[in-house]
């Protein structure tokens, strides 16, 4: 019997998938040279998704990367991919980013000072329409994420540092694949139930081994929650309608 088939009937969700997919990037993130760790704001860590250590510069940079590691629709980034001819000036983007459908972008986070106040109170980069030419011309999709997008996300930002976390304890487990089959029946079963309830259905398996591999199976898209009440015991967790 394989893996796949101990799975509840119905779900297509392969019970081995690994979040690191392990195909070929089509770029590779510019290094930072010494004298930029000095003078820049950065920050890293240990991506599933990539492999590898992760390091960007800045707060807003570090927000997006978590939000990017934990999204279940993106199999693939990397920092610092390129450079955008912007006019007579040179733009690093900040992320390259590869979707499980296969679309492909590049990301600009945009800080407020480069930025125009909108109808609302929402920003819009001052330089939107020169950004749309330039990235028609290299003939590549740009999305760009202003500081105020980020701010208004920034709740996440300690979810998603709490599921890249208990992910990366669930790397380490030698049981995970016997606990993600346990916990994907029990939610297939009742649809969805908080952490704690989880908890005690399925005891005597160690709780913190459970919110590990709970964690693991969100970022894989297997399970979901509501990221904007945060992420506790309490929390209710649900199976993701797959399709």
């Amino acid at each position: 019997m394989t893996t796949a088939s101990k799975i509840s009937e119905g779900t297509p969700f392969d019970v081995a998938t690994r979040i690191y997919d392990g195909s070929p990037r089509p770029v590779t993130p510019r290094a930072f040279g010494r004298r930029e760790f000095e003078r820049r704001d950065v920050y890293g860590f240990l991506s599933i998704k990539e492999d590898r250590a992760i390091e960007v510069d800045g707060l807003p940079a570090l927000c997006v990367a978590l939000s990017l590691e934990c999204d279940p629709r993106i199999n693939a980034y990397v920092e610092r991919p390129r450079k955008l001819l912007v006019g007579a000036r040179s733009l690093e983007l900040d992320f390259w980013v590869r979707y499980k459908s296969g679309r492909e972008e590049f990301l600009l986070v945009v800080s407020e000072a480069d930025c125009v106040s909108n109808p609302g109170g929402t920003r819009s980069p001052r330089e939107s329409r020169r950004l749309a030419e330039a990235a028609s011309l290299a003939s590549i999709n740009l999305h760009s994420i202003t500081e105020y997008d980020v701010r208004v996300e920034g709740s996440r930002l300690m979810v998603h540092n709490r599921l890249l976390a208990f992910t990366q304890v669930a790397q380490t487990l030698s049981n995970g694949l016997a606990i993600r089959i346990r916990l994907l029946n029990y939610f297939s079963s009742v649809g969805r139930a908080r952490i704690d309830q989880a908890e005690e259905a399925l005891a005597p398996l160690p709780p913190s081994d459970l919110h590990a591999v709970i964690c693991e199976l969100v970022c894989l898209g297997a399970l979901t929650f509501d990221r904007a009440y945060g992420l506790t015991r309490h929390t209710i967790i649900e199976r993701s309608v797959r399709t």
